[in-house]
């Protein structure tokens, strides 16, 4: 078995390999190219390629089209691991991520996850990293943390030294439940000085200056609604004085990813989040997806009352210091 470094001729036994050892996290062509070569901060990107003796079931057939490989397509090529390590983190501070880790499941313990994992947190403690957690990470993220579902992964970073520093959870809407109609809360909202409409491609500098005072960390997020068509963000001025955003498809674009939101402390409590929020349901709904996936969230009640959303998935979030 040889460890390597990823190539872009990778991808689509790559995506047969996620896909098959991650089935609650399944990729689609575009999604695996966003999340490995679109991530901004990328560390060591490798694999571990099998030899002559060892195969997986099903490895001499190719991958099938470009759709979405289900957990039971058979591995093209002989690709039986990866991991893709990423830096993040607060202007002082320098945080690595193991941001994916797989072994596809017929070649489970025979050492190579401990391989990818090794050479993994070598290459970001190289680059400056003192800390390094597992799956979450800023902006380019998929999970924030390891599902319970999977258990093998759980046991395998408290194996190699990660400990729990707590929990997160993603919550789940259903976009057939309702209209979103927030007409009649705008209309309150206007008579009090708020407006609240779809931000405009100009208004970059101004949402980046906000976010600046507020949540820096989530500027990179923002940036990438104003790439999408229409703009996929949402705003509430009064006057000049920007209020408050929410936006989607930020992140794992065309999966009805929501977020990242916030309103200005001083403008909380008047029901601006609340319409910010429906207003980028609405846009999801329209786009013809049946759900909504609202992840890594801290106010699970603000997102219950306002999307009638459920806690759909809980991580365990793990550190380790280098």
């Amino acid at each position: 078995m040889t460890l390597r470094p990823l190539r872009e001729s990778d991808a689509p036994a790559l995506l047969a390999l996620w896909n098959r050892s991650a089935p609650y996290d399944l990729l689609t062509p575009g999604l695996l190219r966003e999340k490995v070569w679109g991530e901004p901060n990328a560390g060591p990107a490798l694999v571990v390629e099998g030899g002559s003796g060892f195969r997986v079931p099903g490895s001499e057939l190719e991958a099938s089209g470009g759709g979405l490989a289900s957990p039971q397509s058979p591995v093209p090529s002989l690709l039986l691991g990866f991991a893709l390590g990423a830096l993040w983190g607060a202007p002082n501070e320098t945080r690595g991520t193991v941001k994916m880790i797989c072994v596809v499941p017929e070649a489970r313990r025979e050492g190579i996850g401990g391989r990818l994992l090794e050479a993994v947190e070598a290459g970001l403690k190289a680059r400056g990293a003192e800390t390094v957690r597992v799956a979450e990470c800023s902006p380019n993220y998929l999970i924030p943390g390891i599902d319970l579902r999977y258990t093998p992964g759980w046991l395998f970073v408290q194996k190699h030294g990660y400990e729990s520093v707590g929990e997160a959870v993603n919550m789940h809407v259903d976009l057939g439940a309702e209209s979103w109609n927030t007409a009649e809360k705008e209309a309150a909202l206007l008579a009090s000085g708020v407006e609240v409409r779809r931000a405009r491609e100009d208004e970059r500098g101004a949402v980046m200056a906000f976010l600046d005072v507020h949540w820096p960390a989530w500027k990179p997020e923002i940036a990438g609604t104003f790439d999408q068509r229409p703009v996929s963000l949402h705003l509430a001025w009064r006057g000049d004085a920007l209020l408050g955003f929410s936006g989607y498809d930020a992140n794992n674009v065309g999966t009805g990813w929501f977020g990242p939101m916030g309103t200005a402390p001083e403008a909380r409590g008047l029901g601006i989040g609340g319409v910010l929020c429906r207003r980028c349901l609405r846009d999801l709904a329209a786009q013809g997806l049946a759900s909504a996936t609202i992840p890594w969230v801290a106010p699970v009640g603000f997102y219950a009352h306002y999307a009638g959303a459920h806690v759909s998935r809980v991580f365990h979030r793990f550190e380790k210091r280098l």
